[in-house]
């Protein structure tokens, strides 16, 4: 196995390989099962720390592959899709924030036409590609996933041609073929998705196939949950963020809600098994990638939070019942941190670590180099093959930069465009206007030392003695901006 690394190793060090080189070398190329969870944070994983919440077979994933400590993205749904698919970042592609649909807004919006994606990018290489779940990268006929590389595709929202829907809520989905209403619903609707991704697997058990199981859960609502899920925490009482507000009320609802949003985890673990289960069944196990992912991170209680990028204060009334306080947009860590694992048995040497910081941009150049096809020209990200085949020498990014445009849910119409550089080290972010002007007159950036307050409380923007610091990220900041194209 060792010469078979550094043999691969040496490949992935090569700036190009011709189209169907891995393959002719190795034998046939990987199969993929991309997984995707929705809303997941780092935090709330058994394999990151977490001795709580019950992840086994996520946990599974980590000691068979990689964990990666530093695994990146943006803090809502649809620019966290549109960079995994693409490879590019989002503001690229004209989807800076989630997509919306229906009253009081209709907004025509998704994936721009032949955009190239990792499903258009494997096809090309003979790979049977499917979506079982979340799309979210547009409403209507031009935005279906079949118009962007996928053979076949359920679970997702479907407004069929010629159709309308008074909101996204009115939007059936469809699933083997059938249009069904509600069908987040239903408890067991990601027992139905994981049935789907199992029959898909055994379709296509002869490969190559890519498949992208994309879970609903742990998205909100939680209540619709399975019994069985929800067992593991009964009787328990969890561990919930520090509060400057401890009132009694308030972490009684914390750790409701911790339960809830636990075992919504739980119930897409217990189906990431039994789709693992499948893979052994029909041993196909030893040549499939599997890449494990959350679309973004979330916040219970943690900045006195509930929620993602467009957070809302979590506040309680005198009953005890959360009010609708107002948004809270950000870039913390919560957000954007999120469980990172990959299992490539033979290639990725299990329970391995790595503190390199990556994105969700880097998986299209990654399976593109796996399954020996070349990557679309103009891709913003890195394959991670060097690291996960542990090459000596291998440098990663110095820092991670990213960008988040608020554009819905701002309170009173406001839209704060921010722009942020992470280093292992520290973390800067600059809060715009939408005309580019600095958001309340400056007042909004922040700066964290992350070794010292890596639970980011302590703004030391205006900190005297972090002013050295600030200049050079806010330099390195402004410099990729214009290198990648972002605007204030």
């Amino acid at each position: 196995m060792e010469g078979g690394r550094c043999l691969q190793g040496w490949l992935c060090g090569l700036a190009l390989l011709p189209v169907g080189f891995v393959s002719t070398l190795f034998g046939s190329p990987p199969n993929v099962l991309l997984i995707f969870t929705d809303d997941h944070a780092q935090w709330a994983v058994g394999a990151y720390g977490n001795e709580e919440v019950h992840t086994p077979n996520t946990d599974r994933l980590a000691a068979e592959g990689m964990r990666f400590t530093r695994g990146f993205t943006k803090p809502v749904c649809s620019p966290s899709r549109a960079m995994l698919l693409t490879g590019q970042y989002s503001h690229r592609l004209g989807i800076p924030d989630y997509i919306p649909y229906g009253n009081p807004v209709h907004i025509d919006n998704g994936l721009p036409a032949d955009t190239p994606t990792v499903a258009s990018v494997l096809k090309q290489g003979g790979y049977a590609t499917g979506l079982i779940g979340k799309w979210h990268l547009g409403y209507g006929e031009k935005y279906f996933p079949r118009n962007f590389g996928f053979d076949s595709a359920e679970g997702f929202r479907y407004l069929a041609p010629g159709k309308k829907a008074a909101g996204v809520g009115k939007i059936p989905f469809l699933v083997n073929g059938e249009e069904i209403s509600n069908f987040r619903a239903d408890p067991h609707h990601t027992d139905i998705l994981a049935d789907r991704a199992i029959e898909f697997l055994r379709s296509h058990r002869e490969g190559p196939f890519f498949l992208f199981l994309s879970f609903y859960r742990p998205h909100l609502p939680w209540d619709a949950v399975p019994a069985e899920d929800l067992a593991p925490y009964e009787g328990k009482t969890l561990t919930v963020p520090e509060s400057s507000v401890g009132s009694a009320a308030l972490r009684e609802k914390l750790g409701e809600l911790m339960r809830l949003y636990y075992a919504n985890i739980t119930c897409a673990d217990r189906n990431l098994g039994r789709v693992m289960e499948a893979l052994d069944e029909l041993s196909l196990t030893e040549n499939t990638l599997v890449i494990f992912i959350g679309d973004n991170g979330f916040m219970v209680g943690q900045h006195e939070l509930l929620g993602k990028g467009n957070a809302r204060r979590f506040q309680i009334d005198d009953k005890g019942q959360i009010e609708r306080p107002s948004t809270r947009p950000n870039m913390f860590d919560d957000s954007v941190l999120v469980p990172f694992l990959v299992r490539w048995p033979g290639v990725v040497s299990p329970g391995s670590t790595s503190g390199a910081p990556v994105s969700t941009i880097d998986i299209l150049p990654t399976l593109a180099a796996a399954a020996g096809v070349e990557s679309p020209a103009g891709i913003d990200g890195k394959s991670l093959l060097p690291i996960l085949m542990e090459e000596d020498g291998v440098s990663s990014r110095e820092a991670w930069f990213d960008t988040y445009d608020m554009i819905y849910l701002g309170d009173d119409g406001e839209k704060p465009h921010m722009r942020m550089i992470r280093t292992s080290d520290w973390k800067l972010i600059l809060y715009f206007d939408e005309a580019g002007n600095p958001l309340d007159d400056g007042t909004r950036h922040e700066l964290f030392s992350l070794q010292r307050d890596p639970r980011e409380i302590e703004n030391r923007y205006d900190d005297p003695a972090a002013e050295d610091i600030r200049r050079s990220l806010e330099s390195r900041l402004r410099d990729w901006m214009k290198s990648s194209s972002v605007t204030d």
